[in-house]
């Protein structure tokens, strides 16, 4: 069986669409070879101004370049993406440029290499996405991890060995090689940058000695950590709320969360549970006749609102900033149940809902549809998880009970505005949706205590 596609490489030589599509996307990889040349923050903020100007005269200039769709539309949204992406991590990594330029080459090198070894190279298909091969996303880590090793070492201004660096930026490859797979008919441009970006710059922040402090307690709750989960998988599936995927997903995040953070961590795990279970057994014929009561969970429903707490858990006890990842935990499970309960008790009690967009009325159950009653559920939820901070062992955390309940509510207005836009035009699902719900209310929860 030969290796290469010969359909594939006949039409690239042919001249037909995908000898458009090898253009562009040599296009692509070729200008990463600017981020070579960052030296200082106004000139790279102003290489990717240049660029976003570039992206607008593009189509009038090379229109060959663009795909027919955006031929008739006259823009390219990829295109522009991708000197955005570059404008806005410069902006939020001023002071860590090298950060920018791993960013900007993982964009280049490994998401163009992905789309180049996916097409002509013949490979199995990846089970979470069948329109992504096995070796395309090989091709994004090893080329993407190639070119970004290169690049940083050129620019310099990293703290890290050589070896420490090669690991890091593998580290990088594989999580943004990750996001570019999955299922969304998304601009990847600025998710790839951004994630292999965040990377990069949490791996600045990890802390030996924190870790040491730390070793201790997170060995000692290991056992208990073991047990819980075990317990709260079975309780779970238990409950027919959740299949076995779900279970085990979500006992596992027990196990992370309750030995980084012990009880702190995995009551934020259980509240949700509990809170979640309870809203969405309230009036539960009442949806199943309308046909909005929630179906039985899997692990992607675990992942979408409790993987942002299982990320930034580990960073409690791997970094000096141990009170910022607490409140990011925090954050995003008031995100989680500030959503679950807003949706669950307004389907029952809300009335008729409007459009978070258009404020016209809506059908229950529509995505994006909003309810006063449903609002105020989701209010009071997020101010109850924000009272989880006084549970803190750290005083000065108790604070948080404000910045924790905003973000919880930021968290879910910002599901339902993606609900009526994204989830409806078909770029996410609604897993998708809730992941961006908890990493929102982190986040906010995190700047509002930063403050």
């Amino acid at each position: 069986m030969e290796v290469f596609d010969p359909a594939w490489r006949a039409a690239s030589l042919a001249g037909a669409a995908d000898s458009s599509e090898m253009r562009r996307r040599l296009v692509h990889v070729g200008m990463g070879i600017f981020a070579l040349a960052v030296v200082s923050f106004w000139q790279t903020l102003l290489m990717g101004l240049s660029g976003l100007a570039l992206a607008w005269v593009l189509p009038k200039w090379m229109p060959s370049l663009l795909r027919p769709h955006e031929q008739a539309q006259g823009y390219s949204v990829g295109v522009i993406a991708y000197p955005a992406a570059v404008v806005v991590l410069t902006l939020i990594f001023p002071k860590d440029l090298w950060v920018v330029a791993g960013g900007w080459a993982m964009m280049a090198y490994g998401d163009g290499m992905a789309v180049v070894c996916g097409q002509g190279i013949r490979g199995p298909k990846l089970w979470w996405n069948p329109r992504k091969s096995l070796f395309g996303t090989l091709g994004f880590i090893l080329f993407g991890w190639l070119g970004t090793l290169v690049t940083v070492l050129v620019v310099g201004g990293h703290p890290f060995t050589p070896l420490g660096l090669a690991l890091v930026i593998l580290a990088a490859a594989g999580v943004a090689a990750l996001l570019e797979s999955l299922p969304y008919d998304i601009c990847d441009n600025p998710l790839v940058a951004g994630s292999a970006a965040g990377v990069l710059f949490l791996a600045t922040q990890l802390d030996w000695t924190a870790w040491q402090a730390a070793q201790a307690g997170v060995l000692a709750r290991l056992p208990l950590a073991l047990a819980l989960a075990v317990v709260l998988g079975l309780v779970a599936r238990a409950t027919k709320s959740v299949d076995w995927s779900g279970a085990l997903t979500g006992a596992g995040f027990a196990l992370i969360l309750y030995a980084t953070l012990g009880w702190l961590g995995v009551g934020g795990l259980m509240a949700f549970f509990i809170v979640g279970t309870v809203a969405s057994k309230i009036g539960y014929e009442k949806k199943r006749a309308k046909r909005t009561a929630q179906e039985i969970r899997t692990w992607r429903n675990a992942v979408a609102n409790a993987g942002v707490a299982a990320l930034c858990a580990p960073l409690v006890v791997l970094t000096p900033h141990a009170g910022l990842f607490t409140v990011a935990v925090l954050g995003s499970f008031a995100a989680a149940a500030s959503d679950t309960v807003a949706g669950e008790i307004g389907r029952v009690y809300g009335g008729v809902p409007y459009s978070i967009t258009t404020w016209r009325r809506a059908r229950i159950g529509d995505n994006g549809a909003v309810s006063v009653i449903g609002l105020l559920a989701g209010l009071l939820t997020a101010i109850a998880f924000g009272a989880l901070a006084y549970a803190a062992a750290d005083a000065n955390l108790h604070r948080a009970v404000w910045c924790i309940a905003i973000g919880g509510m930021g968290g879910n207005l910002m599901d339902s505005l993606l609900g009526a836009t994204a989830e409806n035009a078909g770029y996410l699902d609604n897993e998708a949706v809730n992941f961006v719900c908890t990493l929102c209310g982190a986040l906010l929860a995190v700047l509002l205590f930063a403050l």
